[in-house]
């Protein structure tokens, strides 16, 4: 721990096998070695490619064509400037070196291994947890020490959660069915007993978890995050134990509820606001944030899961479910995201709008993200302020499309935005 930095007490473990963890900014000179990181493998994993001119190769073309329209548009209507962030070697030793510190696994050059996912992670904290380096604003100038280390730490707890989350989620068919389904099928079990998980990755989601308290600045926060985590296994034995199942025309609700449990919407819409931020200046927008978390990754999702043919995504089922294609369901959930983008503006800075009951997509391009004319006026009786939350919101907004724009998982430097 460098010299005149706090340590973040507030996520010591009470676990004896475990040091109490410490939150260390590792020089680059520092020696790889000790986290099992061959170079090569870092380098591989690290770097955005230049973008890439879309192909006009087969019938990737009319789908490369209608998701750059799209996200285009997605990002015009939320006000968001297109960018992709280079990849954070900094913040990426700091996750191995607190994995190391916590027994958990780091990455290694095995074929499947966590090392994708810890690239995945580590720009997710670094982008979109609450203040990353999204570049929308600088908020760490003047910030004391120790609400600076807070904040460090929550970023780290957030990118390795999202590392072995979607390491859970990309394991294979067959080996999920195999050898996995009945650890996921324990782990609350095992968690509530305090025993170990069926194997290392979910050893380190549950020592997160009891840690979540620590990291997240009360209860309440912590509390939600947990839960969110936990439907999230849940979600993915559901999805393996109903994959043939027939999801019935009358069960209108069914694929937003698997969807919200699966994406751990809620976990991202707490980490999205600094533990130092009391969770009452932000829980009123809590629902409709998760909807704009879940609709901005479905937007931004849908161009790799079309190449890699998946049936069972959000989409698809909403198309299946109205009957239009997945094209036209596409175009509603942007609709949607750009719709909860504004409401939880709304909410945040506490203004007064006669539209919040408009439906969905009333809002077009150069609606200023549904502010009316009666507010941008002065006329609707309350005029808005900028809250922290607010602030908050709109660093997280832009770091969030930042994210899904700059990690390979998505193949969006493909559709040349």
């Amino acid at each position: 721990m460098p010299q005149g930095l706090p340590q973040p007490s507030y996520w010591a473990s009470s676990i004896r096998a475990m040091k109490p963890l410490r939150i260390a900014n590792v020089s680059a000179a520092r020696s790889f070695s000790k986290f099992n990181v061959l170079k090569s493998n870092e380098n591989r994993l690290s770097w955005v490619g230049p973008l890439q001119q879309p192909s006009d190769r087969g019938s990737n073309t009319s789908l490369i064509h209608s998701a750059r329209a799209t996200i285009r548009r997605l990002l015009a209507r939320c006000q968001i400037q297109y960018k992709v962030m280079p990849f954070n070697h900094g913040f990426y030793q700091d996750c191995c070196h607190v994995a190391v510190q916590r027994g958990y696994p780091v990455p290694c050059s095995e074929t499947f291994s966590p090392l994708t996912y810890f690239s995945t992670g580590t720009i997710y904290g670094a982008t979109a947890s609450a203040f990353g380096t999204s570049g929308y604003c600088d908020t760490t100038r003047g910030m004391e020490g120790g609400e600076h280390d807070t904040r460090h730490a929550q970023r780290v707890w957030i990118a390795l959660c999202t590392a072995y989350a979607v390491f859970i989620d990309s394991i294979p068919r067959d080996i999920m069915i195999s050898r996995e389904l009945d650890n996921l099928r324990a782990f609350n079990d095992r968690l509530m007993n305090g025993e170990k998980q069926g194997n290392t990755v979910l050893d380190a989601l549950a020592d997160l978890l009891r840690n979540a308290p620590r990291v997240f600045g009360g209860p309440v926060p912590a509390n939600l995050a947990t839960n969110s985590i936990l439907d999230f296994i849940t979600a993915t034995i559901v999805e393996v134990e109903t994959e043939d199942m027939q999801v019935s025309t009358r069960a209108k609700q069914y694929p937003n509820y698997l969807r919200v449990m699966s994406g751990g919407s809620l976990v991202y819409a707490v980490a999205a606001f600094p533990p130092d931020i009391p969770f009452k200046e932000y829980i009123q927008a809590i629902p409709e944030l998760t909807l704009f978390i879940g609709a901005v990754n479905d937007v931004l999702s849908f161009y790799k899961e079309e190449l890699d043919g998946e049936s069972n995504t959000h989409i698809a089922m909403m198309a299946d479910q109205k009957g239009i294609s997945r094209l036209v369901a596409l175009e509603e959930f942007a609709d949607i995201a750009v719709d909860m983008h504004g409401r939880v503006i709304s909410i945040l800075e506490g203004s007064s709008r006669s539209d919040l009951g408009a439906g969905i997509g009333s809002w077009g391009p150069g609606d200023d993200n549904g502010v009316d004319n009666q507010e941008r006026e002065g006329d609707a009786g309350v005029i808005p302020h900028v809250s922290r939350a607010s602030e908050a919101f709109k660093h997280f907004a832009a770091g969030y499309f930042l994210f899904h724009l700059s990690a390979g998982r998505y193949r969006l430097m493909e559709v040349g935005l």
